[in-house]
């Protein structure tokens, strides 16, 4: 059996909660991380002598090229890790010398603690569930893309600018439209699309097409932004894109607004059988976040590219309720 293998295996036990004390499974997960090749510390005490943290274990390991002393939290109770697992997370990480943390939770984890992990950690605490964990173990035998230095600073930069506007949206009205564009192609890459930003001149109505293959059927949506300080968009741009989403044979259409849209936009979409959909400036910061946590996480994992690109977005189906809103 390989090194992969038993760490897949030995997930399995920890997944099955095939242990008797808590310790016995955080000596799981250091087995797992040792398997994957990671020096790990075990248990052992953090921050200064008036206020001690004890940490479960902690792992070394590459990170955006850079190595990282990362905090590890073991979660194996009845229930999902809640909110104060991440508080704890957080103030390992703060009281410690910790680049990141990470809570590795057995039965996954409450929404408010991924809202607050999202709020106080985006980037530097990671919450893992065992299919999360088993994802990144299989990648640990993927080989690793070759990424030319002028490739490693552009996304670094539109990582960067990716966490300033998810952890401050209002930025958003301080950048330009086309470096907003070029952003969001990156970041709808960074997702796991095969993206093409488009010519401006010769766009056909659309600023970026997004291809993915799901279930073995190629899929192709249309991204058409608007970055506008005042104006809204109304129903001629919302006919414009379903104009393009028929003519293109298009999966669906998504036109996007850091601005928001005239009301005649939102009341059209009930007048087209193509799906189209529309999104504001929270969908925008909402992509952000999504490409940010997913590029700087230790694993990766696999998205639900359809649901990460159309949830919060107004389709047909939404029309009552942005009436009611």
């Amino acid at each position: 059996m390989s090194k992969l293998q038993s760490a897949l295996a030995l997930l399995d036990r920890f997944e099955r909660g095939e242990f008797i004390e808590p310790s016995d499974a955080e000596k799981l997960l250091v087995q797992i991380f040792e398997a994957c090749g990671y020096p790990v510390t075990e248990k052992g005490f953090v921050g200064s002598s008036s206020a001690l943290l004890e940490v479960d274990c902690f792992i070394r390991a590459k990170v955006d090229g850079a190595l990282k002393m990362i905090a590890v939290e073991v979660k194996a109770g009845s229930r999902p890790a809640g909110i104060e697992s991440v508080e704890q997370a957080f103030k390992l990480k703060t009281a410690g010398p910790f680049d990141r943390a990470m809570i590795v939770s057995r039965l996954g984890f409450s929404a408010d603690a991924i809202q607050r992990a999202d709020t106080i950690g985006l980037g530097e605490i990671d919450l893992l569930g065992p299919e999360q964990l088993r994802n990144w173990i299989g990648k640990q035998a993927e080989p690793q893309d070759v990424v030319s230095r002028c490739e490693t600073i552009v996304r670094h930069a539109m990582r960067e600018l990716a966490k300033a506007l998810a952890q401050h949206p209002d930025e958003l009205s301080k950048v330009e439209w086309r470096d907003l564009e070029r952003l969001l192609g990156e970041v709808f890459e960074g997702i796991g699309f095969d993206t093409r930003v488009t010519r401006s001149s010769k766009d056909g109505g659309v600023d970026l097409e997004l291809t993915t293959f799901e279930e073995g059927m190629k899929q192709v949506y249309l991204v058409e932004l608007k970055h506008w300080n005042e104006q809204k968009p109304g129903i001629s741009h919302l006919k414009k894109l379903v104009r393009v989403t028929a003519a293109r044979k298009a999966t669906a259409g998504l036109l996007l607004s850091s601005s928001g849209f005239a009301r005649p936009a939102y009341s059209g979409i009930t007048e087209f059988t193509i799906p189209v959909h529309l999104g504001g400036k929270d969908k925008i910061v909402s992509l952000c976040r999504t490409y940010y946590r997913l590029s700087s996480a230790l694993w990766l994992e696999d998205a639900n590219l359809q649901e990460a690109l159309l949830s919060g977005t107004f389709g047909r189906a939404d029309w009552p309720k942005a009436v009611r809103d």
